[in-house]
């Protein structure tokens, strides 16, 4: 991967959530990420999915900043974030943008959309002018037009779909060069989901975007991104191109994920899925070893539970990391 054209890099990413427990107060850790690294080009998309609770939404946050990382780095555009000072992080914050899932919750309800889409402007003082050639602007593309229409309308005299255009074009406002979307259309009816997909896509070729789209439903990825990386219990267990995870996928867990998808087809209802079995582990006391192996049906005994697996190359630009694969070579 040419250097020039990655954005943003993550290495050893770690966020762990202290708590107290039991009656002597003592701290233990929620291990929500514990070891996240990858690459993101500019103008690239790639997909984040995995079960609830595996940390896409914490590793989202920590991104952006809004939660500090226990340990690890994150370099963006050549510049390490983590500790960095509050002109830096100003600097940052102006770079990124984010789409979350739940629209009206993310809209101040006593705002109207004119002055969603200006206060972050104000706050990096932008001239009045420029804010409302912007406004404009935003609006248009995420096709909420006549503009006029909507500037003075609040957030509960919108649907659902026309409150996640006004969460994206806040997003865009800045001109961000990375913008993260936590789940953008899970809260969404079906029949606009694909078309605030759709949006988010134009806009990023448009803009040349990089976009980090946190998922759990893999039917989605293959309009979206041009890569997966499939999360479990904290860590990323596999990445490869959407085309290709999806017609090969290695890890146990990505497999699990990919026959869990709802086929319409009615002749599929006589056949039955073979699913793992359990639940995902507590990411308090996650289980030695690969962390999946409790719930995998070709654990290797006495390696996969006592040894974590180490990311191979298993194909060209597909990454694994399970022992089966690493036993291979």
């Amino acid at each position: 991967m040419a250097e020039d054209r990655i954005l943003l890099s993550l290495r050893d990413l770690k966020k762990w959530y202290s708590i107290r427990k039991g009656i002597f107060g003592k701290t233990v850790y929620v291990k929500a990420l514990d070891g996240v690294s990858f690459d993101l080009r500019r103008g690239e998309a790639i997909s984040l999915v995995g079960e609830s609770g595996c940390g896409k939404t914490t590793l989202g946050r920590t991104i952006l900043g809004l939660e500090e990382p226990t340990s690890g780095k994150i370099i963006f555009d050549g510049r390490e974030i983590v500790n960095s000072d509050k002109k830096l992080m100003r600097w940052y914050r102006r770079q990124t943008g984010f789409v979350q899932q739940d629209p009206f919750g993310a809209l101040p309800p006593f705002m109207t959309v004119k002055r969603i889409l200006e206060e972050p402007m104000i706050i990096n003082k932008v001239d009045k002018r420029e804010r409302r050639e912007r406004i404009y602007k935003a609006l248009t593309e995420v096709r909420l037009t006549p503009v006029e229409d909507f500037l003075n309308k609040y957030p509960h005299m919108l649907s659902g779909g026309q409150q996640q255009r006004v969460v994206i074009a806040r997003a865009m406002i800045l001109n961000p060069k990375l913008i993260i979307a936590d789940e953008p259309v899970s809260m969404l009816d079906a029949s606009v989901r694909i078309e605030i997909l759709t949006l988010l896509k134009k806009l990023q070729k448009l803009h040349d975007i990089s976009i980090i789209y946190i998922t759990h439903d893999l039917s989605t990825t293959r309009y979206f991104s041009e890569w997966i990386f499939v999360m479990y219990a904290g860590k990323i267990v596999e990445k490869a191109p959407v085309k290709e995870l999806l017609k090969n996928p290695l890890h146990p867990y990505s497999k699990a994920l990919l026959a869990a998808i709802p086929d319409p087809d009615a002749r599929n209802r006589f056949i039955i899925r073979e699913l793992p079995p359990g639940e995902p582990p507590s990411l308090i006391d996650p289980p030695k070893g690969c962390r999946f192996h409790p719930r995998c049906v070709h654990k290797i005994k006495g390696l996969c539970d006592e040894k974590e697996p180490p990311e191979i190359e298993y194909e060209k630009d597909h990454f694994v990391s399970c022992w089966l694969y690493v036993q291979e070579r």
